[in-house]
């Protein structure tokens, strides 16, 4: 047997990154996704947060960095693993093009592969673009459409972890399920949110959304999938243990 552990999770960038790294040392988890990592960030006292969880875990990362036009500051997405990391890429799924809405923001696919015993197992993660109230727009759907292109071809041990920004029942999650299937847990288990949030009219202040997802090929069989709870991050982790057996 070849189980792996995966966790996903948006760590949110106001979280203090050094509660952040002792959830992850208290949740062992073989290979780790993350969302909203910082760099260069003031409130995370300017700590390059992917390698710094990198050196307290001593784990592998991949990462890319993610800037935005007027910001200093950078968002990284990153894999994390026990395994070394080996034929990484990033694809980028959208591209700012001036207009300021949050559907217009730099948008990046990371995948990298590792070897589990004599099996090899391709991970992705994404972190995909707010919409207001979490409903679809134009630009949103061509960005699910590209990452759709970036994984096509991942038919096999094969893992997507994420934070989608979209409910189960959207078109967003209905084009990526014709590719992948979700490992886990049922879509009634939600991840966000855990603190208040408001923008632009629409506010959410209770665990009432799902936005954080873990799919997979057909082929990946799954022995445990848990929402995590803590009051770290507005979004809720997702453990996933999978057997390539």
């Amino acid at each position: 047997m070849s189980v792996v552990t995966i966790l996903q999770w948006n760590v949110w960038y106001l979280e203090d990154i050094k509660k952040i790294a002792e959830f992850l040392k208290q949740h062992s988890a073989d290979i780790i996704c993350l969302q909203e990592l910082t760099i260069d960030f003031d409130k995370q006292n300017s700590i390059h947060t992917p390698e710094y969880i990198a050196h307290e875990l001593g784990y592998n990362v991949y990462f890319q960095e993610i800037s935005f036009a007027g910001k200093t500051m950078k968002l990284a997405n990153a894999i994390f693993s026990r395994y070394e990391l080996y034929e990484t890429r990033t694809v980028w799924i959208n591209q700012e093009q001036g207009s300021g809405n949050y559907d217009d923001e730099n948008r990046a696919y990371v995948e990298a592969r590792v070897r589990v015993g004599n099996k090899e197992l391709i991970i992705g993660t994404v972190h995909m673009s707010y919409t207001h109230a979490f409903e679809p727009s134009e630009r949103k759907l061509q960005e699910t459409d590209a990452l759709v292109e970036a994984i096509r071809d991942n038919h096999k041990n094969y893992v997507l972890t994420g934070d989608f920004n979209a409910q189960p029942d959207s078109e967003v999650i209905h084009r990526i399920e014709k590719h992948v299937r979700n490992l886990g847990p049922d879509y009634g288990q939600n991840t966000w949110t855990t603190k208040p949030f408001s923008y632009n009219g629409f506010e959410a202040n209770a665990l009432e959304h799902r936005l954080d997802y873990v799919f997979g090929s057909n082929d990946i069989h799954v022995s445990e999938a848990t929402v995590l709870r803590t009051d770290y991050s507005d979004h809720l982790p997702i453990l996933t243990v999978i057997d390539l057996g």
